[in-house]
């Protein structure tokens, strides 16, 4: 059977996470003898490795002082749900997408206005992403902040008034709830149960695994001093990252910081190696805020200090210290908290047995085997 034409979008800048799935997959399903095209955040086109690109629609209007999401419903919000007239553009410029490139499947990562664009078009549609991408099909749609005291109805009344949004522009096929957008659409789960952003999920749901970057890059060199080694990978502009940076000069730690910038300290060194699996491998405690990190620690079977600043990131704390597998601390802690915080996983024996265990449980993934598994899926559904 000849290949088909294959629209590979992604909506919602996620940032290197945007691309870390879609690329290899492109490249996997273009081996099968698809025609790929992607679709994707102006920021991320020039790395679409050859294949051809489309810049996404996208609304580009900050959030109101003091917005907080509740589901998945306020994050369409903040992507251009809040009217029909702003819905309504981006729509149309999915529309002339698919116009220009006249796929035969859309394939969606966290790009919903193109799955509701595809369900007027009759344009057959299947869904890629992680657990915070692919929300579960309750209806309403879960509450993302378990942990908080959220009032009753919070995540109805927010449902409701983006239905009513997507209704006055599209009467004629209605949605009667937002878990009708991936009814019937074949999805590919790129997560691990023990790190879905959302623990009631059902038991029976297929689980692909999680998808990083590659490790590439020379062996860092480790400070030359006793105690346990920590590596810290953090957005360079973490409020943190000062503090992290003092606590472990104060206690002595060997440490390694991802960080272009220069670091003078005894203990504390800069590295910009991309080599996560000897970094992971040399460190026997990790920092950091995202699962972009804390996915591949904990498959090294290391246990982590989290110090989340986003909604998605809480949500895997969340997880993760239900679970034994780590900490957490607020991004504005001072030196003396995230000093004390450090202390506390390192004498935490319980963690990094937990992190060992994870570790064992996924022993020999690795990426390629989710993207492998989802390109035959997508293949054989497109035959």
């Amino acid at each position: 059977m000849p290949g088909r034409r294959i629209l590979l979008a992604a909506e919602f800048d996620r940032g290197p996470a945007t691309v870390h799935r879609l690329l290899p997959l492109a490249a996997a399903l273009a081996d099968r003898g698809h025609d790929i095209t992607l679709a994707l955040p102006i920021k991320h086109t020039a790395e679409a490795a050859g294949f051809p690109a489309e810049h996404s629609p996208a609304w580009d209007v900050a959030p109101p002082p003091g917005f907080l999401a509740v589901t998945y419903a306020d994050l369409l919000l903040l992507g251009g749900y809040g009217t029909p007239d702003s819905l309504k553009g981006l729509i149309a410029g999915w529309h002339a997408i698919f116009a220009r490139t006249a796929p035969d499947l859309l394939v969606a990562d966290f790009a919903p206005t193109a799955m509701l664009a595809a369900r007027a078009a009759g344009l057959p549609t299947q869904a890629i992403g992680d657990g915070y991408s692919l929300p579960p099909l309750t209806s309403p749609l879960p509450v993302m902040r378990p942990w908080a005291d959220i009032p009753p109805g919070a995540a109805a009344d927010s449902e409701g008034r983006i239905l009513a949004v997507i209704n006055a522009l599209l009467p004629a096929a209605p949605v009667r709830a937002l878990r009708s957008l991936f009814a019937a659409v074949p999805t590919y789960l790129c997560a691990f149960p023990e790190l879905d952003h959302y623990p009631e999920r059902g038991q029976d749901t297929p689980y692909y695994g999680a998808v990083f970057p590659p490790s590439r890059g020379p062996a860092p060199a480790w400070p030359d001093a006793r105690g346990q080694r920590a590596y810290v990978d953090l957005d360079p502009r973490h409020p943190a990252l000062p503090a992290i940076i003092d606590a472990l000069d104060t206690m002595g730690l060997p440490s390694l910081i991802q960080s272009a910038a220069s670091i003078a300290r005894p203990a504390v060194r800069a590295t910009t190696t991309g080599n996560r699996n000897a970094l992971l491998g040399g460190a026997d405690l990790v920092i950091c805020q995202s699962q972009d990190i804390a996915v591949p620690a904990l498959l090294a079977g290391k246990p982590l200090l989290m110090l989340p600043v986003f909604t998605e990131q809480m949500m895997t704390l969340h997880r993760v210290a239900a679970q034994g597998l780590g900490h957490g601390t607020a991004p504005d802690a001072d030196p003396a908290e995230i000093q004390a915080a450090i202390r506390r996983l390192a004498d935490d024996r319980a963690c990094r047995q937990a992190a060992a265990g994870f570790a064992r449980s996924y022993d020999g993934y690795r990426p390629g085997l989710a993207i492998e598994a989802v390109a035959d899926a997508i293949d054989e559904q497109a035959a």
